[in-house]
């Protein structure tokens, strides 16, 4: 499922091609019936893993996750841009980055697993102010969890609304339907789907 994005047609095509080319060679990994399956957060195994931290800190695929996400919210009225901790991390503060290039600075913010126990004792660190309008992200979605904990926060916490979620592979595996139900646009830049099927 392509993301729809508000930049020429050729442009987009591009720059998701590039992404996507480096996404397979570098993250997209498949195991064999002779292998043990790979254990997702969700607690589900799975013959295929997206390990998205080996491309969210590569420069090339950054600038590339970076240039489509900003083209996706370049429009929107948004006061923050992130998402729980870690995979949140790279991607929303690369956003953040070229933002402010682009002359329309979106802040960025992360997501703690747990409050911090000491210091400030916060739960969200970054820039995050009450009532803010907030895009959430995250690298790999599969049942939504991690995105989802990051909205309960930031609406608990700061009374944000989340105007959408943006994750750079869904898995296909029941985060569209989790945020469909809380009422969020959920916006991935890839899907399971897009890359090759492999099965024991």
């Amino acid at each position: 499922m392509a993301l729809e994005m508000q930049v020429r047609p050729e442009s987009v095509d591009s720059l998701r091609m590039r992404l996507r080319n480096l996404i397979s060679g570098k993250a997209f990994l498949v195991r064999d019936a002779s292998e043990e399956p790979f254990e997702l957060a969700s607690g589900d195994k799975s013959w295929t893993y997206f390990d998205c931290k080996t491309v969210t800190q590569d420069p090339e695929a950054l600038n590339l996750i970076a240039e489509l996400i900003f083209d996706r919210i370049r429009n929107y009225n948004v006061n923050a841009i992130g998402g729980l901790e870690s995979g949140a991390i790279p991607i929303s503060t690369a956003v953040s980055m070229l933002s402010f290039q682009r002359g329309k600075p979106i802040p960025s913010f992360w997501v703690r697993h747990e409050r911090k126990t000491r210091g400030t004792k916060n739960r969200v660190e970054g820039t995050l102010r009450q009532n803010s309008q907030v895009v959430v992200i995250d690298d790999v979605t599969t049942k939504g969890a991690s995105a989802g904990l990051a909205v309960d926060v930031v609406r608990e916490e700061f009374h944000c609304n989340v105007i959408e979620i943006i994750t750079m592979v869904d898995r296909e595996e029941g985060a569209r339907q989790r945020f469909k139900d809380m009422g969020i646009q959920f916006t991935p830049l890839f899907v399971r789907s897009d890359f090759r099927a492999s099965s024991p």
